[in-house]
């Protein structure tokens, strides 16, 4: 359930400026942005991986590389900077024919590919539905597309592909796993250390709510699939962005600390030692996976 829509929070909080600290567990390499957007309305952020994004170099990738640069498909799909790494890394270069379309599903992503020498040709809104999106019916049957994946990536996109007429040749690029956690970091969150916490996947909702999350603490999401789990683990979810972008979700992130709703218990005392947090599973997939 899509939590509904709100009007555009303007860029800064005078309440509380200087005071809210927000944690952001997304992966290492992907909170730059979000975190320069935040700083900008006077919101004190601290990025704490929760998840880390471990790449594949073996030789399913590397011989999905050699044959992308042999031309033996016609698109290109990528739907994470990761995945952009995972081919620099395992075909020693990444080459792409000026023949193959590149679809990649946001923003950040495409940076990361124009970091790497080439221009997308389409950019998406931002989701696996929105990218599925961006493709007409296959020109012909069997069209080749590949597409370098999470080893937790839900089906959306080589499904939503196969359904347009599309061959699609799905290689895993990198894993997500859990990170090492700050002991601090987790008795901050689970005592009410921190005025809000920003969740960009599935896995990091999941790990959120077995660390705990104190009930002061606003919890804001990046789309239905982390708001479903979320919800699924426990979290009260306060706010959803209105869309799986840095700029959506540092609204979203404004708007519950400009008007945060009713004060919660005042914040116990740091523990003084953090538990180990239950292994999550990892093999689950995860529709957001964190996209763009």
């Amino acid at each position: 359930m899509t939590t509904p829509p709100h009007a555009a929070v303007p860029h800064a909080v005078p309440a509380l400026k200087g005071a809210a600290r927000v944690l952001l567990p997304r992966p290492a390499g992907r909170g730059g942005d979000l975190v320069a957007l935040l700083q900008e309305a006077g919101v004190m952020v601290e990025h704490h991986p929760f998840v880390e994004l471990r790449l594949h170099e073996d030789a399913p990738l590397c011989d999905a590389a050699r044959d992308l640069a042999a031309g033996e498909f016609e698109h290109l799909v990528l739907t994470s900077p990761r995945a952009v790494d995972a081919l620099l890394a395992g075909g020693g270069g990444l080459v792409i024919p000026p023949a193959v379309t590149v679809t990649v599903v946001g923003e950040g992503t495409a940076s990361a590919l124009r970091s790497a020498g080439r221009q997308p040709d389409r950019i998406a809104n931002g989701s696996g539905a929105a990218l599925v999106g961006e493709f007409p019916a296959a020109a012909s049957p069997g069209t080749r597309v590949l597409f370098p994946s999470s080893a937790a990536a839900a089906p959306t996109v080589p499904e939503g592909l196969a359904a347009k007429g599309y061959q699609v040749a799905q290689v895993v690029a990198y894993s997500p796993h859990p990170a090492d956690l700050d002991p601090q970091v987790t008795g901050s969150l689970r005592t009410g250390g921190y005025a809000a916490v920003v969740l960009t996947s599935s896995m990091i909702a999941r790990i959120a709510a077995q660390i705990g999350v104190h009930p002061s603490t606003r919890v804001v999401t990046i789309g239905d699939p982390t708001t479903a789990q979320a919800r699924t683990a426990g979290l009260t979810v306060h706010r959803q962005a209105d869309a799986p972008t840095d700029q959506a979700l540092a609204d979203a992130v404004l708007a519950v600390l400009a008007d945060p709703g009713p004060a919660g218990p005042e914040p116990a005392d740091p523990e003084p030692a953090d538990p180990e947090p239950a292994e999550p599973d990892s093999s689950a997939p995860d529709p957001e996976e964190d996209p763009s």
